[in-house]
């Protein structure tokens, strides 16, 4: 049997912002029901990327091909909710209404709930039960783990492992990566560059292929410091040839260049050092918290200690 052709493919795509590209040369395909990860830097233009898979954004350059009849769904990272309720809202689009309501009771909504003074959980499992529900062959997710408590994560999750669908999500959670991809879209120096295997296997991979493109760029200087002493020692040759190396040194310099500016930057941030402080940081004891007539914690009693790594955890609302 044949294989069967991409969702979405891109081939050579460039887009242009202000002087540079922002992405340049972009071979990237979405297979059926694959489950890809699309990591790069912040403003790598992984957003902007997800928008020209989706046809969102036009690319300058390049081509865009897709499966005729191809079903998208998005969920961008700050979802707008219309309507007057959550279930008028998640039907708005392709969905049936009785498969949207399912869909909100799923993300554990009221589909009869206002869409007014909605809390950013309900605004991001609204915005997730209106994609599911409108069935797509590939969802887009934009950071969607945000606003989202850890119950409601692992539902999320296990919805994405089971679904037919195939999924493209930007993420910086890794926990949520690891978990429900299968593939990996990297975005760096303009450039995508695809593993085929889940984030799980990410950190590794992209530390050889930068080792790998380090030792290009040194084989690149190298070969560019023959070339200039070569032509140096050639001054008298021939003009003709003279112009020739020339026009291929400077090439090669060029080439460097634009390779340097594409190499991941480390970040160093300058900060002072205040005085130390004893090992006690916090000592509660029997503290109580209310909001009205609401009681959000009573008789806390707990002791931080310098050098201590806490996590608070709870579902959204609960007084974090």
């Amino acid at each position: 049997m044949a294989p069967r052709p991409p969702l979405v493919a891109l081939k050579d795509v460039r887009l242009q912002d202000g002087p540079r590209p922002l992405f340049d040369g972009v071979d990237m395909a979405m297979e059926p029901r694959s489950r890809a990860a699309l990591v790069g830097r912040n403003g790598a233009g992984k957003s902007t990327l997800m928008k020209v898979v989706m046809g969102l954004i036009e690319p300058d350059s390049g081509d865009r091909s897709f499966q005729s009849g191809t079903r998208f769904a998005y969920v961008p990272q700050e979802p707008v909710i219309t309507g007057e309720t959550l279930a008028d809202y998640a039907a708005s689009g392709e969905a049936e209404r009785w498969t949207a309501e399912s869909w909100l009771e799923t993300f554990g909504l009221n589909p009869s709930k206002s869409t007014q003074g909605l809390s950013g959980g309900e605004i991001r499992r609204a915005a997730l039960a209106k994609a599911f529900a409108e069935e797509p062959d590939l969802l887009l997710l934009d950071e969607p783990t945000n606003h989202l408590d850890i119950l409601a994560i692992e539902l999320l999750e296990n919805e994405l492992i089971q679904a037919r669908f195939a999924l493209l999500v930007v993420s910086h959670d890794r926990a949520f990566l690891n978990r429900v991809t299968d593939t990996v879209h990297w975005l760096e120096g303009r450039r995508v560059r695809t593993l085929n295997k889940g984030f799980v296997e990410f950190d590794d991979w992209a530390a050889k292929v930068m080792e790998e493109e380090a030792e290009s760029l040194r084989r690149l200087t190298k070969r560019i410091e023959a070339e200039t002493y070569t032509f140096y020692r050639s001054i008298t040759a021939q003009r003709t040839r003279n112009e020739g190396r020339a026009r291929a040194l400077q090439q090669m310099r060029l080439d460097r260049a634009e390779r340097v500016k594409d190499l991941p930057r480390e970040l160093n941030l300058g900060v002072d050092s205040g005085g130390a402080s004893g090992k006690l940081v916090a000592d509660i004891k029997g503290v109580t918290k209310a909001f009205g007539d609401r009681t959000i914690f009573k008789n806390l009693t707990t002791r931080i200690i310098r050098g201590d790594r806490l996590a608070i955890v709870g579902p959204n609302g609960a007084g974090k």
